[in-house]
């Protein structure tokens, strides 16, 4: 009887050791820290997917974000976008319009009224997310002609 006893405990010892050796196999598989390949969570370089064109363009501000008024943005009213690509790369002519442009992290608007004449980056990213913003926005000379055809 104790040589079978010693044979299940043997066993039992064998398969939690197996299991044990297979869970921490597959928790390094799937963890970032122990993954041969680099983890791109907390870099700032762009992931090798990540698809972005910007493009400079010119255009009136129709109105700016009012910290009062969270539903509030930077509006501006631009000229065409010729070489606009959309997200399989395709270039889609867009007409001038009025657009809500995010301001890129280091925009300030502090210096801009509404009907100023602007040149700004329009920054749009396709993938991995789909996001836009102006990445940089100056103030042209009131009377610089702008053409939305």
């Amino acid at each position: 009887m104790s040589q079978g006893i010693s044979r299940v405990s043997a066993w039992s010892y064998s398969a939690v050791r197996t299991t044990a050796i297979f869970t921490l196999a597959l928790a390094c598989l799937f963890t970032p820290a122990c993954s041969d390949e680099p983890s791109h969570e907390s870099s700032d370089e762009p992931s090798p997917n990540t698809v972005v064109h910007t493009y400079t363009l010119r255009g009136k501000i129709v109105s700016l974000p009012d910290a009062s008024n969270p539903a509030s943005e930077l509006k501006i009213h631009h000229q065409a976008i010729k070489g606009f690509k959309n997200a399989q790369g395709e270039v889609h002519p867009m007409r001038a319009m009025t657009m809500a442009f995010p301001p890129g992290p280091e925009v300030s608007l502090q210096e801009f009224a509404v009907g100023d004449v602007v040149e700004f980056v329009f920054r749009m990213q396709w993938e991995p997310t789909h996001e836009m913003s102006a990445d940089s926005i100056k103030k042209l000379p009131a009377d610089t002609e702008l053409v939305f055809e």
